[in-house]
């Protein structure tokens, strides 16, 4: 009898683990985000929940049906009962003027559910031709580090340059992006070695202005140049970059907001023009406005929403800049990306 109990509660008990089994289910398996304009991150949080009886295991993490879409999973494992949030980002730069579906697929243990579908779907209106999107910012960036004393740097310089003296670069290595650097000295006697400096400590996307600001001058005359004129003759090192090579890509960013919001944090090299500053700019600017496009630098202009920078970056491709743009859904949707990648508290 007490051998036929136990095979019992044997029985009993294996045919419960037969049963146990993940089962995976979603708060929704289609978020339909409307219409939104073209720069616009569009952010959704799924709701996963293993409603079986055994722990869910995910498999890989989630595939996406395009690479303006990402979805990664925080943990690979959810007891019975346990649930987790996936937060899926659609990149809606490109999608400008289509309607739009991108797919989620999580893979998972389930054995009647191995490949759960979800769906973002809905519409992308057109952005503006004086608008780009905080993706393009980011692509685009640029950053010239001119690492001249701040006495030089003070007589003359280029416009939307940081200043970085030699002896403080090392401490600069806490705030520096990781982006484009073009380093900057007065005739190509420092840069290409700060440059290299730069490449030995992970910045790998750096190169040195051939002949400095000199070298600036010479090939391009008083381009973007603001203040003197630099007095020595420049040396041209093989490996740096031709000034007109740079000139072709030069970035500058303006920032319209008020000052003690700038004060507060900015993007590195951020120029503080504030909501009524524009016309001291313009002396350094008009004179572009009668070249090609493409030797006109990109001008993006940004504040905390879409106010003025909108209206400047219409003014500013009136008078023929057709390279100024106004960042669609300003600082928020580059901090909605990026968080505080690239930016800095007012350090002088």
């Amino acid at each position: 009898m007490r051998r036929a109990i136990l095979l019992g509660i044997a029985l009993a008990v294996f045919a419960a683990v037969l049963r146990a089994t993940p089962r995976i289910a979603a708060s929704e398996l289609l978020y339909d985000f409307g219409t939104v304009r073209e720069g616009i991150l569009v952010v959704r949080r799924f709701t996963l929940r293993n409603e079986g009886t055994s722990p869910l295991t995910f498999t890989r993490q989630p595939g996406v049906s395009c690479g303006c879409t990402t979805a990664p999973l925080p943990k690979m494992t959810l007891a019975p009962g346990e649930l987790v949030e996936l937060e899926v980002r659609f990149e809606t730069t490109g999608y400008g003027g289509r309607r739009a579906i991108q797919y989620v697929y999580v893979y998972s243990d389930d054995p009647a559910l191995p490949r759960l579908t979800l769906v973002l779907q809905g519409d992308v209106a057109p952005r503006e031709p004086y608008e780009d999107t905080a993706y393009m910012l980011r692509y685009r960036y640029r950053l010239i580090l001119d690492v001249r004393s701040r006495e030089a740097f003070a007589r003359g310089h280029l416009l939307g340059a940081v200043n970085v003296p030699l002896a403080e670069l090392e401490q600069a290595l806490a705030w520096l992006p990781q982006t484009t650097l073009y380093v900057c000295d007065e005739a190509g006697e420092a840069g290409p070695a700060a440059a290299e400096w730069l490449r030995q400590r992970g910045f790998w996307a750096v190169r040195a202005i051939a002949g400095g600001l000199a070298g600036w001058v010479q090939e391009l005359g008083p381009y973007l140049l603001v203040g003197e004129k630099p007095s020595a003759a420049p040396l041209m090192a093989p490996a740096a970059v031709p000034p007109a090579s740079l000139a072709r890509e030069y970035f500058l960013l303006l920032d319209f907001r008020e000052p003690a919001a700038f004060a507060r944090e900015h993007l590195v090299g951020a120029l503080p023009v504030g909501p009524n500053g524009l016309d001291r700019l313009l002396p350094h600017l008009l004179p572009l406005a009668g070249l090609p496009a493409e030797q006109q630098p990109f001008i993006y202009c940004v504040d905390e929403g879409e106010g003025v920078a909108q209206a400047a970056a219409q003014f500013l491709q009136a008078l023929g800049l057709a390279r100024a743009y106004a960042v669609v859904g300003g600082l928020p949707q580059w901090r909605i990306r990026y968080g505080d990648s690239f930016m800095v508290a007012l350090r002088q």
